[in-house]
């Protein structure tokens, strides 16, 4: 567990069924690039868009396209435990390295609620288990406390994705040996010198090489290039804010010349004034030779 994580999107056609052939050259194009492992049915792959046997085909989909080239983590998360416990299962036996959950949303379930809910979905598999901390999505908030009691009680709860951006908690998951990706792409150079083991970024659907080019210059110890890298990243990350939660990742991609679709409705597409400021991002990073060449895109189908 380490390294550079892209969030991959899950591609759509316009009729909003998956797009497996612009998934495949996805995930070719991100390995190619160089990423440590892949994270799917995430937030911004939209798995509250997916029913559970989209979940399952999709999974099994990605399992098959990577072929272990790349460790594959895999969101199970949903709202009840028993739903969850299904998902994580089905996961597992479709050949996933990693399950990753996220917290129930809608409900706001106590402490002791979501310790028993994690502890349960953990002894209902054997492989790995992290959490997916993202309160300003789902509403409800991991601390460090409910996640020593989880790893206390279950052998196979091994870390966290923290998107909370309470870089003040990192000492105190990493304490708890938990092994943290950050989930916040303009805070991944302050997170890895917290003790961070890497980031779960969004952004590096976009550009994974410099994302990977930020983790390997802190690696080897040059802080000065991976603090260039993360400014040079950082507006694209600060885009988000030009229209709803997922579709600015998707627009950026169709953009730089790498077609994955819209967002399922009721997610619409960003207006053209977001458009232009979005275009001026991608400039920058088209200028430091970051945005992938057709070439990189269209190998994934060869």
């Amino acid at each position: 567990m380490r390294g550079i994580i892209p969030a991959v999107v899950t591609p759509f056609r316009k009729d909003e069924s998956i797009d497996y052939t612009a998934w495949q050259h996805l995930i070719e194009y991100l390995i190619a690039s160089g990423v440590h492992g892949l994270f799917v049915i995430g937030g911004q792959g939209e798995f509250f868009a997916l029913n559970e046997e989209e979940r399952t085909v999709a999974t099994r989909f990605c399992v098959q396209t990577v072929n272990r080239r790349v460790p594959l983590y895999a969101n199970a998360g949903a709202v009840t435990t028993r739903e969850t416990i299904r998902l994580a299962e089905k996961a597992e036996g479709e050949g996933v390295d990693y399950i990753v959950v996220i917290t129930p949303y809608y409900l706001k379930p106590s402490a002791d609620e979501l310790v028993d809910h994690y502890v349960e979905v953990c002894r209902s598999v054997r492989l790995p288990v992290l959490a997916y901390n993202i309160p300003e999505r789902t509403g409800v908030e991991l601390t460090p406390l409910i996640l020593r009691r989880v790893a206390a009680s279950a052998e196979n709860f091994v870390g966290l994705k923290d998107s909370s951006g309470r870089l003040d908690l990192m000492p105190d998951w990493v304490s708890a040996k938990l092994a943290v990706f950050i989930g916040r792409d303009h805070m991944i150079l302050e997170a890895l010198k917290l003790g961070a083991v890497g980031a779960v970024t969004a952004c590096a659907n976009v550009v994974p090489r410099a994302f990977v080019d930020l983790h390997n210059a802190f690696a080897a110890g040059n802080l000065d290039e991976a603090a260039r890298l993360q400014a040079l990243v950082e507006p694209l990350r600060k885009a988000f804010a030009l229209a709803t939660f997922p579709s600015v990742v998707k627009e950026a991609m169709s953009m730089a010349g790498m077609p994955v679709g819209r967002c399922r409705r009721p997610v619409g597409p960003m207006p053209d004034s977001a458009r232009d400021k979005l275009a001026a991002v991608l400039d920058k990073l088209r200028e430091e030779r970051y945005l992938p060449d057709q070439a990189a895109w269209t190998a994934g189908a060869r």
